[in-house]
């Protein structure tokens, strides 16, 4: 993926310093939404083992799916309909969502509440191949397509508490990452006046962060004292858990990852980047 994308780049600069005639700039803000894919997953797996093994369940924990995002790209056209856009910008998502639940642990009534704090921030960085045609004397179609780097930084903070010796703990983890992948969309442009187009876009992005290593850390104390660990060195793992019944989990682990009798299927865990992002702005040309 790294050497197709190294050489599309190629081309394309190639292609935009051969016959360079107009220079735009495009300034677009709008929506983006992601599979979340293992993440999500767990998230989906967490509500319903709550529910399966607590009395009472309120709340639920919230997948990632949607956040803004701002995008800008200098576009180089070329003497045809053909142009190369170099772009970046930003989005992130993030939600807070609680749980609160009881239930009976070894004979003991208990009471626990759980907070989830999840964010995703990505910095996107691309390179486009457009291919503009005119629809209407002030209104063009735009397709392009074209590789994609990301800088992708997860975060997560759990605050809760449990009444059973109460506990009252904090995990936080935060990792980094880079990722490649590509992106195709289309955008429709209108002019309001000379060297100034009105812009509608719509792109899809496909992209993941995987192997996320990160800061794992746990703070809080209990009846029995103080809980204070830490790690540099901490993985999100996916795995099944299926002590009755079997559910998708996310959880921090070092590099050997969850164990245990009713554990199966643990694996590094994925954040599928891909998606859609709705966007809208401005063009400017000079």
């Amino acid at each position: 993926m790294r050497k197709v994308v190294l050489f599309l780049s190629i081309l394309f600069i190639a292609a935009a310093a051969a016959y360079p005639q107009l220079i735009s700039f495009k300034l677009t803000g709008g929506l983006t939404w992601i599979n979340g894919d293992d993440y999500n997953k767990g998230v989906a797996g967490r509500n319903q083992y709550i529910r399966d093994t607590t009395t009472t369940m309120s709340g639920a924990y919230k997948e990632l799916t949607g956040g803004l995002n701002l995008l800008g790209e200098i576009i180089v056209h070329t003497r045809s309909h053909w142009a190369v856009g170099f772009g970046g910008g930003y989005y992130s998502l993030g939600n807070e969502s609680a749980v609160t639940s009881q239930g009976v642990l070894a004979d003991a009534p208990f009471n626990f509440t759980s907070t989830f704090k999840p964010k995703l921030s990505v910095i996107p960085l691309y390179i486009n191949l457009h291919y503009f045609t005119r629809l209407a004397s002030k209104a063009k179609l735009d397709l392009y397509a074209g590789p994609l780097f990301q800088v992708v930084q997860f975060s997560f903070e759990n605050p809760s508490t449990m009444s059973i010796d109460t506990v009252s703990q904090t995990v936080t983890y935060t990792a980094s990452q880079t990722s490649f992948g590509f992106q195709a969309g289309l955008g429709l442009s209108y002019d309001l006046m000379n060297g100034v187009a009105l812009i509608v876009d719509g792109c899809y992005r496909y992209g993941k962060a995987t192997n996320l290593m990160g800061n794992w850390a746990v703070l809080g104390t209990s009846a029995t004292g103080t809980i204070n660990s830490s790690s540099a060195e901490y993985y999100a793992w996916s795995y099944d858990y299926a002590p009755a019944g079997k559910y998708s989990l996310l959880d921090f682990f070092d590099n050997n990852g969850p164990t245990g009798e009713f554990i199966s299927n643990a694996r590094k865990a994925d954040i599928r980047l891909s998606g859609v992002t709705a966007s809208a702005g401005l063009k400017i040309y000079f």
